[in-house]
């Protein structure tokens, strides 16, 4: 990731400091980020947590980790709402991982899938690249977390935790590719979790066959895919012109970055020919990403882009090193979110939703941002009971200690022109990505326990202080805002 010049960056602090609009300035900037220094980091509080082991059945013998970060002081005088973090990325563990929700009052549960952790706080299992097994995993913390299933030892998560928890629904963030599996096991166990959920926050993330891997350009490719039709994504159907394919049997796109990962190195590259010369030359020819499963020898490309190797009759050698078009559908119908959001939106009929986006995505390349707004507008198209983009400025202006000009201001519900997606997006070096998250986590929680469901509001509808900041102490119990 690049960084702006010193000037730049000695600017942008004078301009926080002054309470100028940095969206305006950073917008400005391209697809530059600013450095971590010149970020507003809200006030903070010593954070606690618990570990335990689950029963599962994905997971047998231990069970599932679970850590359990609990706040100094709940968000409400009744208890402390939960939430379940599911991580990113496509690794099982996710107990190394925090958006210090607990900042905010609430009861933040991480977990590590089949196979996941760390040492002695090691999952049982083995790790399935996020399917079936993975899926079954979530829905059981899930249970864990709404207080319906006990750890090993018989102890809930009122049991184990010394604040008092909310007697509410959970919320769920998907962070990043965590979306994806969110939707998929909400939809396959909603007549278990559909009275036990009621929010689910996105971290930028890449619900569609080609966001997740980043076919369109992802973090590690030096340019984005410049087949894609820009603007296409957001109506839900990336346009991309194939008819440069090509196929090398040999070489590797990102050497050891699959090992890294326990994975096997498949060699194989699919690219662009742009000289149609037969080699890869990656100074200017883009190379795609694929998938990877466990025990199943082969790279697993998205279904679409399968089904142009077969239209196009790119030459494969017999497929001996790549999925074909059944095995493709078979693995991402198994994992791709956008699949089952019309499934989550039917059987959670008053789920609230909040999409985070930044101006500069911490995944995907492409300036049009197609999988943030493709997932708002297929919430929008399935009539989602409440969904935003962005959380309300008013909660990030509150925590960050700013004026609320510094933040998006989006009306939840509203059509958005996704030509001018910037305008809807979150500026940079303003305040961390994960206060950003934590402050829709608080938007939700709020409007969920208010029953407020309407516009844009005037104030936060609770008042909270975590008691690191001047304007409260940790012994305080929050108040409703008048």
């Amino acid at each position: 990731m690049n960084y702006k010049i010193a000037s730049i960056c000695f600017a942008l602090v004078l301009f926080a400091q002054a309470g100028f609009d940095l969206r305006c300035l950073a917008a400005t900037q391209g697809e530059l980020s600013v450095p971590k220094p010149t970020l507003t980091i809200p006030p903070m509080v010593d954070e606690q947590s618990v570990s335990s082991f689950i029963p599962s059945d994905t997971a047998p013998g231990v069970g599932l980790a679970v850590n359990v970060i609990y706040p100094a002081k709940p968000r409400y005088p009744e208890g402390a709402p939960v939430l379940v973090m599911v991580p990113g990325g496509n690794r099982p563990d996710g107990l190394e991982f925090t958006m210090h929700s607990a900042q905010q009052g609430f009861c933040e549960v991480r977990f590590a899938f089949p196979g996941g952790g760390k040492g002695a706080l090691t999952s049982g299992g083995i790790y399935d690249s996020r399917g079936l097994q993975s899926q079954k995993a979530l829905h059981d913390v899930i249970l864990f977390a709404s207080g319906k299933l006990a750890d090993n030892e018989g102890k809930f998560i009122k049991d184990l935790v010394p604040c008092k928890i909310a007697d509410a629904p959970i919320g769920i963030v998907g962070w990043s590719n965590g979306g994806n599996i969110a939707l998929v096991t909400l939809a396959k166990y909603a007549s278990d979790l559909s009275s036990k959920v009621s929010w689910i926050v996105f971290y930028e993330s890449p619900i569609g066959e080609l966001y997740q891997p980043a076919v369109l350009g992802g973090a590690n490719d030096v340019f984005p895919n410049r087949h894609y039709r820009l603007g296409s994504g957001a109506t839900g159907k990336a346009l991309v012109d194939w008819r440069k394919l090509h196929y090398l049997t040999y070489g590797l796109k990102e050497p050891g970055e699959h090992k890294k990962q326990g994975e096997s190195e498949i060699p194989g590259i699919v690219f662009f020919d742009e000289n149609h010369n037969g080699a890869w030359d990656e100074s200017f020819e883009y190379a795609l990403s694929y998938c990877y499963d466990l025990g199943f020898e082969k790279q697993i490309y998205a279904p679409d882009v399968t089904r142009a190797m077969i239209r196009l009759k790119v030459p494969i050698n017999g497929w001996l090193k790549l999925a074909n078009l059944k095995e493709a559908d078979a693995f991402f119908r198994q994992r791709d979110g956008s699949l089952y959001i019309r499934d989550v939106c039917e059987k959670y009929p008053n789920l609230l939703i909040c999409i985070f986006g930044s101006l500069v995505d911490h995944w995907q390349r492409q300036p049009d941002h197609p999988h943030v707004a493709s997932l708002y507008n297929a919430f929008l198209a399935n009539k989602a009971h409440f969904v935003r983009l962005n959380p309300d400025p008013h909660y990030l202006a509150e925590l960050a200690g700013m004026r609320i000009a510094n933040f998006a201001n989006n009306a939840p519900g509203s059509p958005i022109d996704a030509s001018q997606i910037d305008d809807y997006l979150e500026g940079e070096g303003i305040i961390p990505d994960y206060a950003f998250m934590e402050a829709a986590c608080a938007e939700l929680a709020d409007r969920k326990k208010t029953g407020n469901l309407g516009g844009n509001i005037e104030a936060t509808l609770f008042k909270y202080s975590n008691g690191a900041s001047s304007s409260g102490s940790a012994s305080e119990s929050a108040e409703p805002k008048k």
